[in-house]
């Protein structure tokens, strides 16, 4: 067999290659990635209502639980993120798929609130840094003219996936079962993708050039190869940036990218864990069962699929940030008409619905727009700190939804509160002209292909 060619690059080899079978794999790990974020972030919403009744807690201490699992994602986020800018994206993964692990299975032997609330913040550390890494492989295993959508399909393709998934297990457990399954069934899916990750995800070639270690050829070829492309004669001769930290992203060239990406990233999220982990009980209070509370959620979490997937592709025709503005704008009308719906359970799913296909877009488009804005050697770093500031600011909405709701407040007047949300984060993105990140092209990179 002939060796196979080699090229000059930029900072990473794949982004004017063509996509290969091993890319899209690594892809559809990705997915499978966000689909046990998705489940495990909701499953405390899943069981809240039969947890409150067996345990005899209010809602504000059943808002306290929710917002657990938040602060332990913005401490992932934060500080454990940018490891993955010096140990590896692999390795990172799979240590947080083995917090995530401990904590589910932690959550369902849990007999008290204090247990409770501390296996959900350790749960919640590893979603933290489950969010950034997925976002993290799917824009490094695509080239440029497919990384936007990979990007926000696998956002809102898996996270809602494991919300439909975990709503409608989650529904014949509580029928069948005790709430303590839902957390467990969470664990052992955990560690049956762990130990796919750890036999099916190379290294991030974009990652091992920014790191420049002596023997980062060999180890980038290695893994070009084994995704089926040509390898590269030698390393980017750019500055190596591999040693920086979170004070560089305050540099004159990317500080008024990281404020207003938080700014919106906080707006967002701070709306979005209002709804997902209040809706099972919403539904409930309304007159109508837990299992038909998780079912309602697994049902409207369906229609996020179509909305991600389209806000996605209508994003790779015309600005991201125009139809991230729309995606919000629609997003904060839903979750009013979910406020203001009377209590029948078709137009909760069709309003939850509409909020969902919205949120989706959303999201995945937001992950895209970061994802393109930061270099390779600062993007676990940037992601971190931007998703972890939105992780502490959300931690408020749950608890902060359950003190209302203890406080008399009606889910009318708490919904249209928190769609304000979206509406600022609309304006803020719609109006935020910048320049994706992008080393200059190598002359002889010639037509970038599918």
């Amino acid at each position: 067999m002939s060796a196979a060619p080699v090229r000059m690059v930029p900072d990473n080899p794949l982004d004017h290659a063509p996509m290969r079978p091993r890319q899209i794999m690594v892809l559809v790990l990705a997915v499978l990635l966000a689909a046990l974020d998705g489940y495990d972030a909701l499953s405390m919403a899943f069981v809240a209502p039969v947890l409150g009744r067996d345990w005899h807690i209010g809602k504000d201490v059943i808002g306290m639980l929710l917002a657990s699992s938040l602060v332990g994602m913005a401490v992932g986020a934060i500080a454990l993120s940018p490891i993955a800018d010096r140990l590896g994206r692999r390795a990172v993964v799979l240590g947080a798929i083995a917090i995530l692990a401990m904590g589910t299975g932690l959550s369902s032997q849990a007999g008290s609130v204090a247990v409770m609330a501390a296996s959900r913040v350790l749960t919640g550390i590893g979603i933290g840094v489950m969010v950034s890494m997925t976002t993290l492989i799917s824009a490094e295993f695509t080239n440029i003219r497919r990384r936007s959508l990979a990007v926000a399909a696998v956002a809102t393709l898996g996270f809602p996936l494991g919300g439909v998934l975990g709503g409608l297990g989650s529904a014949a457990i509580l029928r069948t079962a005790s709430w303590h399954w839902v957390f467990l069934t969470g664990s052992i899916c955990a560690a049956v993708l762990f130990v796919a990750i750890a036999l099916a995800l190379p290294e991030s070639p974009a990652f091992i050039i920014a790191r420049r270690k002596p023997d980062a050829l060999d180890g980038v070829n290695r893994v070009l190869a084994g995704l089926g492309q040509p390898g590269i004669a030698a390393l980017p001769s750019r500055a190596d940036l591999a040693g920086a930290n979170y004070g560089a992203l305050f540099a004159p060239g990317l500080v008024g990218i990281v404020l207003r990406l938080m700014g919106v990233a906080i707006l967002i999220a701070t709306t979005s864990y209002y709804i997902l982990n209040w809706m099972p009980q919403m539904v409930v209070d309304a007159g109508f069962t837990p299992a038909q509370g998780s079912m309602a959620s697994a049902m409207t979490g369906a229609i996020g699929f179509v909305g991600g997937v389209g806000f996605a592709s209508f994003a790779s025709r015309f600005s991201p940030n125009r139809v991230a503005a729309a995606a919000m704008t629609g997003a904060a009308l839903a979750l009013a008409t979910f406020g203001l719906v009377p209590p029948v359970l078709w137009l909760f799913i069709l309003a939850g619905g509409v909020l969902s296909f919205c949120l989706a877009g959303t999201t995945g488009l937001l992950y895209a727009i970061m994802a393109d804005s930061f270099p390779a050697a600062l993007r676990a770093s940037a992601m971190g700190l931007v998703m972890g500031s939105a992780r502490i600011a959300s931690a408020s909405g749950p608890a902060i939804a359950g003190a209302m709701f203890a406080h008399g407040m009606t889910r009318a007047g708490v919904s249209l509160i928190f769609a304000a949300g979206p509406l600022i984060a609309a304006a803020i993105i719609g109006s935020f002209q910048h320049r994706p990140y992008q080393p200059a092209a190598p002359a002889s990179a010639g037509r970038q292909e599918l």
